[in-house]
This record gives structure tokens, sequence and C-alpha cells, in this order.
């Protein structure tokens, strides 16, 4: 069997807009390949100059700062223009983990290259975690963007102070070249380099490098395009951003989930659209808890400090005055009596008296008379916590196997994580090795699951297999020492030790997903132990289970913990699977689930995102109709008049923040505005709605089972909509080539007019210092008024446009001559033809949908009622499923995807008399277009009188009057699914709409 590969797709929407926002800026600017001289070799009269390739760019600051709000706008961001050292350098992406954030710069290198020429690139990591996940992102997509770029040659290192070669060849060489480099290999001094004494390697002339240059002025020769991965880690420090200045970067990309300083940021996808698009998977919280045993001494040593005096923190319980006892935290020093501290606890009568505190840090602990001895996180009588980790454990491994068992079938491998603090939990060297207590606890209750006649009995009747020797199924990711021990891995985890243990994770992602064959035993590994130190940076996509056992001060935030699980899985193919049923994280937590959800949308509101906000730049993509039918973007002037409006009518408080009575009026469609933006007011509705939402955790002891009900199957009403609904159809294009170009002529009349280059003139002083050249203080930047004129070696527009658009040259060209813009071309052609481009596309959603055609495929073809059956589908009661009365529905419980808009309808189609079946469609009913499968949302019948009405509902989209207003993607779609219908020639009794609400029809 052939090793598994992840495969990649090209089209995820929310990819190829991030990639898109980044390469939109520079539209219009003109790059350059530039030379420089890197040294020269050979004899004293025989010296060869060595040219070094960089990237080059004339700039218009004008432009670029066009280009940047433009941007922007369209992604309905505010408005930004900071500068870096007096001009326009950096700019920020954000992307929620798990979304694919690596693969995003990655294709924009490859995309920078392809428009604009650019081949030099540095990408700085923070730790040694990200930079063994971006080497292998390297390695993983390499045969993916080999096919989308036509081979284009690219080559990537990780810098390293003893091998210089990749460095030289990095100044030298023509093709894209990709440095990987962590911060902290050009930031610190080391104090004990005995040749210079005060800069690190990177900094130091080197004779193995051309003409005894040092990397550092190799590397800014080369003007790089810096990419940030974690910004917020990487130049978080003055000594950091002079060292990222030291690299001379043309301009700076910054990615993160959470950005310290935004800068400029021209794409966001936060956490509430990751989720609610099913981008990442979906969190349900699976809770663990006891209540205190208040039996024995119980002692938890908290912290030690020597601040005022050597005191410790210590939680006892205490006594109360009614004869309770309660579990508080108390301050101790040296001689303090647990006793008398206890409020006179009887069972702390027995020597519990201070004896020592130490409070060296990473070495704190208190000692007692009674010779009891504690450091920070230990707790003394804590049978509780003990209980309560190793019920977490045995519930990881119900779950494990309740998910292994539903995805068997699908071709996924499920794996399960557990988060511990110290190796010795996990694995023990001294006097001889064997299991620490968590692996022993795993394997015992392994052992006793995986044997009981519940799960035999259910792997059995399934044809899977269960293994029952927990001994394989289990390892430990951790660092390891010089004698190939694990070790404990330090807090940012960037030591050589620490790599071993990131290498493997990395190396071994593929193996870790593919299933057991008999000959790998890494195959064999379902749950995996791992170090709390090891926050960001790597994960494995099949990771569905996480459990966090952590006894001392717990340092991973929820969110880092849930981050290490929310990439998409993949099935045995390397292919992902986009269903949001089997995308699903479990968090087996020692506490409840409102504290869980309440405590991760607190890190989220600490890391900047803000919910239930807008802003003015909130409604900037919504479709505004113009007074001649054409349609345009609002734009940020009329929504900052939409968001105004809001705030003079007291719906917005001054921060942004929504008030419940907006919520409502949006909720019942009754949003009003000034003048002609009264014809956004629905969409508004839904941007409100969708703002308003909080972060989707799902609570597992709400979980119920989605099941077919056979009742309504059977009956006749049902019955004669399936007969209807179930023919399937296949289509032809004939596009009317004549409506394309005059649309496309129409659009292009609309675009912005391109403009001429400004020249600009910069100055600046230079500081030399042991970091290398860099500006010292602001840079003062001028337009240069000239006349001369540019001369460029125009490229062909229409060879260019065929690439981007797909058409004949000979459409191509009426639309260029019918146009009358050809001169803009001449003044900005990559500006000209990617604006032009634009316009065409547009044209072509809205035509294709008109000469689209479809036939009925024969009955052999036709869906089945198989593709209606769900197989262990779970759902989350009051969350996301609903539980209809009527016996109407085709499933005993309705999933939805919104409560404000899916949800009502279900209940009104559940409540109406005149509806006598009903169905929330499964994602497999699709139709097919030329933009892609559609996949309509409900069906039902009416009966009146003894008359009955099929109905079918492509969407419920958000609004309130039953207009939604849809973009022209949408519309097509829905254009093309209408002509599907009309193909199949359902009769007067059969509607196909759109709505918002469920509306009874007389007949």
């Amino acid at each position: 069997m052939a090793s598994l590969e992840f495969k990649y797709s090209a089209d995820q929407e929310h990819q190829t807009a991030a990639v898109e926002a980044v390469c939109n800026l520079f539209r219009g600017q003109e790059f350059m390949a530039s030379g420089f001289t890197a040294g020269t070799f050979g004899g004293l009269y025989s010296s060869q100059v060595v040219v070094g390739h960089a990237n080059g760019l004339r700039v218009s600051a004008r432009q670029l700062e066009e280009n940047l709000h433009a941007v922007q706008e369209e992604n309905s961001l505010p408005r930004t223009s900071v500068t870096t050292d007096g001009r326009l350098r950096d700019f920020s992406v954000e992307m929620e983990t798990g979304t694919g954030k690596t693969y995003v710069y990655i294709r924009t290198i490859y995309e920078l290259n392809k428009r604009y020429g650019l081949t030099k690139f540095v990408i700085v990591v923070p730790s040694v975690a990200i930079r063994e996940g971006v080497k292998k992102s390297f390695e993983s997509t390499r045969k993916h963007f080999e096919g989308l770029y036509d081979r284009t040659p690219l080559e990537f290192f990780v810098y390293d102070s003893k091998d210089m070669g990749p460095v030289g060849n990095f100044a030298t060489s023509a093709a894209i070249q990709v440095m990987i480099i962590n911060i902290g290999a050009f930031n610190k001094e080391l104090a004990s380099d005995e040749k210079k004494g005060t800069v690190n390697i990177f900094h130091r002339p080197s004779e193995r490098l051309i003409g005894g240059r040092s990397p550092q002025e190799l590397v800014s020769a080369c003007n790089p395009i810096v990419i940030i991965d974690e910004p917020q880690s990487v130049d978080n420090t003055a000594k950091a951003k002079a060292a990222m200045r030291s690299l001379n970067p043309l301009f700076v990309l910054r990615y993160s989930a959470t950005h310290k300083e935004p800068y400029n940021k021209v794409y966001q996808l936060g956490p509430v659209d990751a989720f609610q698009r099913n981008l990442v998977k979906g969190i349900v919280v699976d809770s663990v808890l006891s209540q205190e045993d208040m039996n024995g001494a119980y002692v938890r040593l908290e912290s030690a400090d020597m601040k005022n005096g050597y005191k410790a923190k210590v939680t006892i319980d205490c006594r109360q005055k009614d004869g309770s006892q309660k579990r508080k935290k108390v301050t101790v020093k040296t001689g303090d009596d647990l006793y008398m501290k206890s409020g006179e606890n009887a069972d702390y009568e027995d020597g519990w008296v201070v004896s020592n505190i130490g409070a060296v840090p990473g070495e704190e602990f208190v000692e007692f008379v009674n010779g009891e001895y504690l450091e920070v996180g230990d707790a003394l009588g804590d049978v509780a916590a003990l209980a309560v980790k190793e019920a977490q454990i045995a519930r990881t491994i119900e779950d494990h196997l309740e998910c292994q068992l539903r995805l068997y079938k699908l071709g996924i491998k499920v794996l399960s994580l557990f988060f511990i603090d110290k190796v010795e939990k996990y694995r023990v060297y001294e006097p001889e090795v064997h299991n620490g207590e968590y692996a022993e606890i795993f394997e015992r209750k392994y052992r006793e699951i995986a044997t009981s006649k519940k799960w035999q009995r259910r792997y059995e009747r399934a044809g899977l297999p269960l293994p029952t020797d927990p001994a394989g199924l289990h390892q430990g990711y951790f660092a390891r020492d010089g004698k190939g021990k694990f070790k404990d891995s330090r807090e940012g985890a960037s030591t050589t030790a620490d790599t071993s243990a990131f290498e493997l994770i990395m190396k071994k992602k593929e193996t870790l997903v593919s299933f057991p064959d008999g000959k790998d035993p890494d195959k064999d590994v379902a749950f995996i132990f791992s170090h709390s130190a090891l926050k960001e940076g790597w994960d494995n996509p099949n990771v569905f289970q996480i459990c966090t056992l952590v006894e001392t001060n717990d340092t991973l935030t929820k969110r880092q913990k849930i981050g290490r699980g929310l990439r998409l899985p993949v099935n045995q193919d390397g292919e992902r699977s986009y269903d949001p049923d089997v995308n699903v994280l479990t968090v087996i937590a020692n506490e409840s689930y409102e504290r869980f959800a309440s405590d991760l949308q607190t890190e989220f509101e600490r890391d900047g995102y803000r919910f239930g906000i807008i802003a003015p730049e909130s409604f900037t993509r919504l479709v505004f109709r113009n007074p001649d039918g054409s349609e345009e973007d609002l734009g940020f002037d009329r929504s900052e008049e939409v968001y105004e409006a809001l705030k003079a009518e007291g719906l917005v408080t001054e921060t942004g923040e929504v008030v419940p009575e907006l919520k409502e009026l949006a909720e019942a469609g009754s949003i009003e505005l000034p003048g002609e933006l009264q014809q956004v007011a629905d969409q508004v509705a839904s941007v409100i709605l969708r703002k308003s939402q909080k972060l989707q955790i799902k609570d597992k002891s709400k979980q119920v089972e989605v099941e077919l009900e056979k009742d309504v199957t059977e009956d006749p009403a049902f019955q004669e909509l399936w007969e209807r609904i179930r023919q399937t159809t296949r289509f032809e294009m004939d596009i009317d080539s004549d409506a394309l170009v005059e649309k496309a002529i129409a659009e292009i009349a609309l675009m912005p007019k391109v403009k001429p280059l400004e020249v600009i003139s910069s100055k600046a002083s230079l500081d030399v210092g042991d970091a290398g050249v860099s500006t010292a203080g602001d840079v003062r930047t001028s337009v240069v008024t000239t006349d001369v004129s540019r001369v460029y070696d125009l490229p062909d527009p229409i060879s260019e446009l065929q690439d981007a658009v797909g058409l004949t040259r000979r459409t191509i060209f009426r639309i260029l001559e019918g146009c009358g813009r050809m001169d803009e071309f001449r003044i900005d052609p990559m500006t000209f033809l990617s604006q032009v481009a634009a316009k065409i596309e547009a044209a072509k959603v809205e035509v294709m949908a008109r000469g689209i055609k479809y036939t009925r495929l024969p009955e052999s073809d036709w869906y089945t009622m198989d593709i209606l059956a769900v197989e262990d589908l779970t759902a989350f009661l009051d969350q996301n499923a609903w539980e209809p009365a009527h016996h109407k529905s085709l499933y005993n419980y309705v999933v939805y995807d919104s409560s404000s808009v899916e949800k009502p309808y279900a209940m009104a189609l559940d409540q109406s008399e005149a509806v006598k079946v009903f169905a929330k469609l499964p994602s497999k009913f699709k139709i097919d277009t030329p933009l892609g499968s559609y996949n309509p949302d409900w069906a039902y019948v009416e009966d009146v009188d003894g008359k009955q009405r099929v109905y079918f509902v492509t969407e419920t989209k958000g609004g309130g009057n039953g207009t939604p207003v849809l973009r022209p993607s949408e519309r097509a779609k829905i254009e093309c699914a209408q002509k599907h219908f009309e193909a199949l020639d359902l009769g007067d009794d059969f509607t196909y709409n759109v709505e918002t609400t469920y509306h009874y029809m007389q007949i």
C-alpha cells in the first residue's frame, strides 16, 4: 500500500481571498529584477565578480495606499495607513488557527512571483515548533504547487549557522528562494563569541560566504519580502524590531490568528467566521467533575516567593462557624501551624507546621515538621483530583472508540491527545524504565474498556478490528536528552533537545493518520501524550479528542489546547473531510461546560476579538442597487452612514456594541435606515445577527442521535415529494458570446480610472551598528514631478487575459476593442489587466446561468433513499438541533445552521397544519452547476382541501421580508438550479424559491 500523502485543494475560497488580498496590494507597482555585486572570487589578477539577484521595486506611495484602502474595503476592514520607518511597509493577515495560514503564505510566494517576478523571501518564526511546521508544509505542498504553477522552481531551506552554502545560493540564484529562520538566530548577542564578542553569527563576516560578507549583508542586499509567522511572538521587543530592519525588507507580511499590533490589516478570518463556515472542527466539551472530598488533610502549594520575607500560598480545608468546611487559599510563613490557619480543623493537628520554604524561581517548595514536602502544583490528600484524572482518561478512551467506530468506514483514523506537564507522569527511568502514573492508568482503563462486552459487540457488529493490548497504542512525544530519554520541555521550547520532539511529530504526521498495517508500529499509535509547554506550531488534523492532565499552574490556554486539533481531518487517500457532522473536536475537561465556554470566550476577547461589535466598515460588502439597475458594493462611505444612523438612534454604543433592541429589530426585519440606504436594511440585519452570535461550543451532555423517521418516509405525501426531487440531470453550456461581450463592456465602463505612477524621493539617516546598517529616525518622503514617461515592454493583453478568464482570443479582442479604455493600458498594464479580468469574471457569472441547459438523466442515475440515511449523526439539543413536536419531519431532530433563520423556519413548518411533511435536506443532496455543486436547504408538502403542492426551497437566507439580497455568484447558482427543475417538468403544483421565513400560500 502506497504511503499516505496529504492532498490540497486549490479553490478554498477563504484561502484564495487571503492570497488575493496581499497580491492586490501591489497592483500597478513596477517591480523589477535587480542585481548587485555579491562579491568576487579567483586570484589576485583574475578575480571574477559574482552577481546577486534581488527584488526591485519602483513604488508609488499614493497608489500603494489606494490599493491598501481598496483591499480593506473589499474585506470590510477599517482604512489604515500605518507606516514603519516613514513608509507603508507592514501588512497583516489574520486567520484563525487551523484554517491554512501556512498554505496561504506559501501560495502567496508563488503568486507574487507569477504576477510581479519577486524571488527573495524570508520567513521569520518564533520557535522551533513553528519552524519545523513551516518546513514540513513546504515539503508536503511541493507537488501541489508544482502542478498549480507549472513546475516553477522554488528552493527553501532552514537557516543553519553551521552551513552557509544555502545563504550564498539565496543571494545568487535567480529562482524563488525562501529562507526559514528563527528570530533567535539573528537578534541575540553571543557573549562567548571569541571572534567578535558582541554579535551572533548571522551578523558576523564569514570566510565561507562570497566576499567574506555576513549572512545579514547578503540577505539584506536581496531586499527580501519578509513573512513573519506569529508576529506577536517575533518582533515584540525593540531588539527584535531592529533585527527585522537589518533584513532590509521590501515589504513585511505578517500572519497570525492573534495580532498584538495589527498594522495594516488586509484580510481577516476571525474565530466565529471560521467556526460558522465549518473551516475548522466544531468544539464539544465533555465535562468530568467531582465534588470536593473534605475528609483528611488536603494541602496544595500554589506559589512561593520572597518579596516580603519567605512566604507561601497554600490551599487547605478551613473550618467554618457552622462546623462545615470550605477549601480556601491562605498565606503561610515558617512556623505557621495549619491547624490554626484552618480554623482549628482537626485534620491538621498532626505536625502540619511549616518548617521550611523555598522561593527560588522554578524550585519553589514548602516543607512541614511531619516530613511532608510539596512543590508548586503538588497536592496531598487530593483523592478527588486523582479520581477525576482517571475518569478523564476513561472518558477520552470511550469518546475515542465511539468516534473511531463512526469514522472508520470513511477511511479516517482517529487520534486522541493527552497534555501533561511532567514527563515522569508518562515515563519513569529510575531505577529502571517503566510507565509513569498516567500511562499506567491509561493501559489499565483501556484494557478494561476495550475488552468489555459493550465495545467488543459494537466493533464486531461493524466488522472492525478492536485491539485489546494497549501497549502499542500510545506514545509520548517529548524532547529527549543526550541519552535519548524523554525530558521536560521548557517554555518556548527552542533547544536542540526540544527540536527532536518537533521533528518526530512533524515528520510522522502522515504516518500517524494511517490505519495500522501490521508492519509499521507507528501506525498503531492512536493515543498521544505530549507536553503542555508545546503551545503552538504543531498539530495533527486527525486529533478528535483532547484531554489535559496538568497538575502545575496550567500556562496552556484553552485556545492553544483546541488549536492542536482544529484542523480538518484527512482520510486514507489524504483528502480532507468537509462534513461538519464528522469534523468535531471533543475536549475532555475537568470543569463545567459553562466555565470552559466562558473562559474560551474571554481568551478570544483578550486576544483582540470583539464579540457583538460592529464598526463603520462592517457593511462595505453589502449589495447596493443604483437607480439605473446596476449593482455595486455599498462601499466604506455609505457603510459609515449606516453605522452612524444606527448609533444616532441609540442602537449601537460608542464602542460599537450591538444593544439588545437592535438585535430584536434585526430578527424581526424591522431596521429602518435613512433615504436610499433603506434598500440594504435586510442585509444590514443579516450582518447584525451574524456579528451578535457567540462562539458555538457544544455541551456533550446535550448530545442526541439523529435518525431517519421511517413512518415519515413511508407517508404517501413524502413518497410523492421524493419521486419529484430525486431526479438528476446533467448540464451543457451554450454561452451567448454577444451577451457576454456586451455585459463585460458595461462592467469595464464602471471600473476606476487607472492612474499614472508617482516618483517618490525618500531621505533618511543611516545607523551603522553591530546588527548591521539600518535607518535612524523617520524617513522623509516627497513627490518628485518629472516629464519622463515610463517605457514598458508591454505584455500581450489578450494572452494575459486568456490565462486569467479562460475565454477565446476573439471574445477578449471584442471586449477590449469595445470598452473604449485601452489608452489606460499603457499607463499601468498590470493594474488595467487585473481590473478588466475582474469585470469579465463578473460578466461571466451572470451570462453563464443564462446559457446553461439541463437534460434529465435516466432513472438508474437518480438519487435513492440511501442518500437520506444517516449513520451515527450526532447533534446537540438547543444548540444546533431542535426536536419537532408533530412527527412531520424526515428526521427525529432538525439540525440547523442558524438559530435566527433556520430554526424558526423549521418550527413554522412543524406548526403549520397545511404542511404534511418536510425535510432539511442532507449535504449529499446536490444539484450540479458550472459554478460548483449546490445543496438546497428544504423540501416540504402542503395539503389544502385535498390538493397537494410540493415546495422546494433552495436556501433560507437572512432578512425579514422574504426577498433576501443575493450576490451574483449565489444568484447564478440559484438560476442554474431553477433550470434544473424546469428540465424535470414537475408540473404546476411544484414551486421552487428562496425564502427567509415560511409563508402559508393558499392554493
